[in-house]
């Protein structure tokens, strides 16, 4: 995994026990007034800054927390969108949201730059808030640009018959397999793939672009293992089919992914996977086996 450094375009300021990473293209249109919120964030809400919760759908696939929309003044009508890190299962029930590792959110930040750089759209990150809380512990805010117009792979799918998404199923299959694609090309290990860190926005002429966002402790590597696509590849298929087995009722007559469309992404990743030596069928292999394991698995109970 590469070394983590902070991109010479941010600047690094420090007040008490907070330390603030900002781009400085936003750094210099701001206030003092709301360069003074964002050192706020880590302690909770602020008068100085705008922020309204934003609730996900369905319980099923909520974030360990909620993310909030920003407003900052000075920087007129651009939104962007806080997001707490958090720890997952039991280990948070216990450590919540601190944090021994300082440096966390600069190997997402790092891991995003180079994503950018690689032509893959994903989410920009504006400034880091970290907070000393007591002893080795740290609590982080990521402060990102938000993507208007968006919407994630989940909801698209909850409310297909009303977004026309047939119409443009076979375009951002297609738009989806090659952003995956890219990825892996530049090294990216997504740690947590799956729908909804996928975001898919119209673009003009009736085009749509997608978006592979939360690079939360992702890896960049010199270069991805086959074993290490699959698994990427496998994370985002099994939680199309567990949207699926956690909404019965609402897809009781059609599912808006058939198997035909998973085949369709897989077989479109591998004609676009031209560094790899594996023939066709150790990806169909392993696709197959993979999917009877975890199947296996759901029939016994466990997801």
């Amino acid at each position: 995994m590469k070394n983590v450094e902070l991109p010479a375009y941010f600047s690094t300021r420090s007040k008490g026990k907070v330390t603030l990473y900002v781009k400085k293209e936003y750094e210099n249109r701001m206030s003092d007034k709301d360069i003074e919120g964002l050192f706020g964030l880590c302690t909770g809400p602020t008068s100085d800054l705008n922020h309204t919760d934003r609730h996900e759908a369905d319980d099923s696939y909520r974030g360990r927390s909620t993310c909030k929309t920003l407003r900052i003044d000075s920087l007129g009508d651009e939104s962007f969108i806080v997001r707490e890190y958090w720890h997952g299962g039991m280990v948070g029930k216990i450590f919540k949201d601190f944090f021994c590792d300082d440096m966390r959110p600069l190997r997402e930040l790092s891991v995003c730059e180079a994503a950018s750089k690689g032509g893959i759209n994903t989410t920009e990150i504006i400034a880091i808030v970290k907070s000393k809380a007591f002893g080795p512990l740290y609590k982080f805010r990521l402060v990102t640009r938000e993507i208007t117009e968006s919407t994630d792979l989940i909801e698209l799918l909850l409310h297909s018959e009303e977004n026309g998404l047939f119409e443009q199923k076979k375009q951002i299959i297609d738009k989806l397999a090659k952003a995956v694609n890219d990825m892996h090309n530049v090294g990216i290990y997504h740690a947590d793939l799956h729908l909804k860190n996928i975001l898919v926005r119209s673009g003009p002429g009736g085009g749509v672009q997608v978006y592979i966002i939360d690079l939360d402790k992702s890896g960049q590597h010199e270069k991805i293992s086959f074993e290490s696509k699959m698994k990427n590849i496998m994370r985002l298929d099994r939680s199309v089919v567990k949207l699926r087995r956690k909404n019965r009722e609402l897809f009781s007559k059609t599912f808006p992914v058939s198997k035909t469309d998973r085949v369709r992404f897989l077989k479109k990743y591998i004609e676009l996977d031209s560094g790899s030596d594996k023939p066709i069928r150790h990806y169909l292999q392993s696709y197959n086996s993979n999917h009877a394991l975890h199947k296996l698995w759901w029939c016994m109970g466990g997801g």
